[in-house]
């Protein structure tokens, strides 16, 4: 076996710096594989609305022909039911389904490469926030699902998971 050299140290620390600085290069955005996500209050008080918006640009090289998203708060959030209620969405989808604190629906498709669909949905918190004397923070965990490639052919699906603890999706309730 050949002894442990400096120069292999070397080489070892230099990668694990690149590395180290690839990864410290990425932007500190919810911007993953064309996703992006928004809202438009920081801070809100009860009875307030907040616009959640949500887009995803196709970076692959053929059109996306099936595209799904899914949103909900994270926990604890989740569990609560009646301090605030997703009421409806816009924008380039073709349906909305909203129950409650969450709401799932599907891009308009199909999304050429390059192209951009948004939805934006509304959240109106409840004039009777628990108490109404204490803040809490509401965040939300989207999940989103597309198909590329060929509709009646090879395709390829990506499942983009559950994004929690998102800062641009995250609102400091008030009193």
């Amino acid at each position: 076996m050949k002894p442990f050299s400096v120069q292999r140290l070397g080489v070892i620390l230099a990668a694990i710096l690149g590395l180290g600085l690839l990864f410290a290069a990425q932007p500190a955005s919810a911007t993953v594989s064309g996703i992006a996500f928004s809202v438009d209050k920081k801070t809100a008080k009860p009875g307030d609305q907040l616009t959640l918006t949500l887009s995803l640009t196709n970076t692959e090289t053929s059109d996306i022909f099936f595209a799904y998203e899914f949103i909900q708060p994270t926990w604890p959030s989740n569990q609560a039911t009646g301090i605030y209620t997703v009421v409806g969405c816009s924008g380039d989808t073709v349906d909305c389904t909203t129950n409650g604190n969450n709401a799932n629906f599907h891009f308009l498709a199909p999304i050429a490469p390059g192209a951009t669909r948004t939805v934006t949905l509304t959240v109106q918190i409840s004039p009777n926030w628990p108490g109404n004397t204490s803040t809490s923070t509401l965040n939300w965990a989207p999940y989103v699902h597309y198909e590329f490639g060929q509709v009646n052919g090879p395709s390829t699906a990506r499942d983009e998971g559950y994004y929690s603890g998102l800062p641009e999706l995250q609102t400091t309730i008030g009193v």
